[in-house]
């Protein structure tokens, strides 16, 4: 999908999934590891930086919040709301990532489902999504916001395939 068909996609899901959140590449793309300390994890180390690199050449900067599901704030998670603050423009996209127990993922995947989200298991990754039969602006055969959980973290984005963005692993 070219950048500018998923800024459009974005831009819609970015509106959603803010009022939801109120209520493997090689080279300088690499995931980070867990040697890398928490206090780094920022709206820019969080995503391949080529891809980094193409926002800010668009002019766009993130604004950082706290890594919310629902109502849940997960402490040490950061999400992002990427868009072109300068210029006031409704076009945004969203990213985060956390660290999260066996626990909180447990009772995340369970309030998830439970508010109409769509559970899908791939390998070591459970994906909960917006079911596009609740959200309309979802194109037929594609998928909105996006939680993707694993063994010690979950990271999120405004489409699915958006989460192949995000490097950062814990």
């Amino acid at each position: 999908m070219t950048l500018g068909r998923r800024i459009a996609i974005a831009g819609l899901a970015g509106a959603a999934a803010l009022a939801l959140a109120s209520c493997t590449g090689g080279g300088d793309d690499a995931p980070e590891t867990a040697e890398t300390p928490a206090e780094e994890l920022t709206c820019e180390t969080i995503l391949r930086p080529s891809f980094v690199t193409e926002l800010t050449d668009l002019g766009w900067s993130a604004r950082q919040d706290p890594f919310r599901v629902g109502e849940h704030e997960l402490k040490g998670g950061v999400q992002c709301v990427w868009g072109d603050y300068e210029h006031g423009t409704d076009i945004a996209q969203m990213y985060g990532w956390a660290p999260v127990s066996a626990e909180q993922s447990t009772e995340l995947q369970t309030y998830l489902e439970d508010n109409g989200w769509l559970k899908e298991e791939e390998g070591d990754y459970v994906y909960l999504t917006e079911n596009p039969e609740i959200v309309s602006y979802i194109p037929e055969g594609e998928y909105g916001m996006t939680y993707q959980f694993a063994d010690g973290w979950v990271a999120m984005a405004d489409t699915k395939q958006g989460l192949d963005l995000i490097t950062w692993r814990g």
